[in-house]
């Protein structure tokens, strides 16, 4: 039975590394699989049509195809037995319609992944959809960055250039020196609050 399913984490927690592991799994069964990532993701430079992913974690790349709206683009030009989604957390309504619609109408198995929230701490509208509308949501675990503390990491920070972002946009795609931390609730709050965020 085919199954929609999200895999979501902070920064860090290896969500396009398990993305590309398990298409590999799947490819080496001989399913025809594809991968699909938002544009807006453009932190390899601007992409359009086929590009790459790759982990930050470990030195493995696949072939992606960087679109704008999954109906238009990837339901008529792309074929695939299984459809892999990166950065889902950018997904938009009708995009996760339609990820529903391969799953039901045409068994075929759709795997996500993405952040849940954003550095302010509030839900993605991809992962928002997403969790309402998957079979299966499944936390990849990491653990906060703040010395001496095991806690599983929940929320993120952004910095730039050393600083933390007080400014609340809630999507800044890296463009120079812009670095991540995934913390606890704890060590979140005391941060955001340290730093003039309310």
């Amino acid at each position: 039975m085919a199954c929609l399913k999200f895999f979501y984490g902070t920064m860090g927690s290896g969500k396009s590394t398990e993305l590309l592991k398990t298409c590999d799994i799947y490819e080496r069964k001989g399913i025809k699989t594809a991968i699909i990532k938002p544009i807006i993701d453009d932190r390899d430079g601007r992409q359009e049509g086929w590009g790459i992913i790759q982990s930050r974690l470990v030195n493995i790349s696949k072939p992606a195809y960087y679109f704008k709206n999954i109906v238009q683009e990837v339901t008529n030009n792309i074929e695939f037995d299984m459809l892999f989604v990166d950065e889902a957390q950018f997904l938009h309504h009708e995009d996760v319609q339609e990820l529903v619609n391969y799953v039901d109408k045409y068994h075929i198995d759709v795997y996500c992944y993405g952040l849940k929230t954003n550095v302010n701490g509030n839900l993605f509208l991809g992962a928002r959809e997403l969790l309402v509308y998957a079979d299966e949501c499944i936390e990849l675990k990491n653990l906060c960055q703040y010395k001496k503390c095991d806690k599983p990491a929940n929320f993120h920070l952004r910095y730039i250039d050393g600083k933390v972002d007080v400014s609340k946009n809630p999507i800044c795609i890296e463009k120079g020196n812009v670095t991540y931390a995934s913390l606890c609730r704890k060590h979140w709050l005391e941060t955001i609050n340290q730093n003039g965020k309310e």
